[in-house]
């Protein structure tokens, strides 16, 4: 799924970081594609990916169902296509739902589109 952000790739990541927190996740690690192209010679349009999860909730449903660590932590990548703001996407959660039979109430916790959503509600 991808949404227009009407902020920049790093104050897009930057509201993204503070609501993953303040809704208990852990923000493991964001990645920088374009800064990493640039080190190694190449370029790139700003892109980076913020990884974010909660342990309390991935580790069980992935006790249950331990394929389910390839998709998790959660990743939204945010980047810049050259028109004002920037591109965030990330991963369907009913993709994952389907993708490895889980229940509404166990998909909930795993839905990065309530966080992108509350970033772009948090901007207007």
């Amino acid at each position: 799924m991808t949404k227009r952000s009407p902020h920049d790739v790093g104050e897009t990541i930057s509201a993204l970081r503070t609501a993953a927190e303040r809704m208990g996740a852990v923000v493991a690690t964001v990645v920088d594609h374009a800064a990493a192209a640039r080190k190694a010679g190449l370029d790139m349009p700003e892109t980076q990916v913020i990884i974010f999860g909660n342990p309390q909730v991935g580790t069980p449903l992935m006790q249950v169902n331990p394929e389910l660590a390839i998709d998790l932590p959660i990743r939204v990548m945010v980047r810049d296509d050259g028109q004002p703001g920037s591109l965030v996407t990330w991963q369907d959660s009913a993709y994952l739902a389907q993708r490895y039979g889980l229940g509404e109430d166990q998909i909930k916790p795993l839905n990065a589109q309530r966080l992108v959503q509350s970033v772009m509600e948090a901007g207007s």
